[in-house]
């Protein structure tokens, strides 16, 4: 909306710009990023290691600590994973014009239902989770990575798929993940995911090589295929991870 009035008020001062559909495909490269990561559970301790390897991963890349919310189901006041406080921090966000966002949600997974957030005795669900990046992003670019068991609906949601998004997700919708045991550090996708993180990279070249890397891991052990999706918006092929 807010957009909408900006290029209203620009052709209204007569101003030769370019139309957003003509626009250089790398428009949408923020200069900047905000990050949520958010912890659903806290029955093994992988979804609390990822949340915390994935803001020091994000602050290496030059985003800055105070633009990266960390959330965990064991956190305590703000930094507890309830919903209230979810939405209070997708509220703060506040991108500047040419910020993006990253979304990291990592829990166990229920068939159509979403991500368990413990605190809350209640479910991330896909319409839940767009009208959060709605609320705290708007249009801004933005990456959502969603760790969980039967997560591909995130993929496919209406509320999800925009011309902005890049959403990869740890399995398909009727598959589990796997790696959600006390003796690894992360689950299998987490640890793909933060292994093929190379600040620089297409934000779908790094998620390809997360989704083979999850195969393989998968064929090491004999675990059956969780087939990680992948949604990538128009307008957010060339995207680059966390590059300025």
């Amino acid at each position: 909306m807010r957009r909408a009035l900006v290029i209203t008020a620009i052709l209204a001062l007569g101003a030769c710009v370019l139309s957003p559909e003509l626009l250089p495909r790398d428009y949408v490269q923020p200069a900047g990023w905000k990050a949520v990561l958010i912890a659903g559970d806290d029955a093994e301790p992988a979804f609390d290691n990822a949340v915390d390897a994935m803001a020091d991963k994000l602050v290496s890349f030059g985003v800055a600590r105070a633009n990266v919310t960390v959330l965990k189901a064991d956190g305590a006041g703000a930094q507890a994973a309830t919903r209230e406080s979810i939405e209070n921090a997708f509220e703060r966000l506040q991108p500047r014009p040419r910020d993006g966002c990253f979304v990291f949600v990592t829990s166990h997974g229920v068939p159509e239902r979403g991500l368990l957030l413990k605190r809350s005795r209640t479910y991330m669900s896909p319409a839940m989770l767009g009208g959060l990046i709605e609320l705290g992003c708007d249009d801004r670019p933005t990456v959502a990575i969603v760790s969980g068991c039967f997560s591909g609906g995130f993929a496919e949601s209406p509320a999800m798929r925009t011309e902005r998004h890049v959403i990869l997700t740890a399995a398909r919708r009727d598959r589990p993940s796997f790696g959600c045991n006390a003796g690894l550090q992360y689950t299998f996708f987490d640890r793909c995911v933060l292994d093929n993180l190379i600040k620089g990279v297409a934000w779908p070249v790094a998620m390809n090589k997360a989704r083979e890397c999850v195969a393989d891991e998968e064929r090491r052990v004999g675990a059956a295929r969780s087939e990680p999706q992948m949604f990538v918006g128009a307008m957010t092929e060339d995207l680059r991870v966390f590059s300025r």
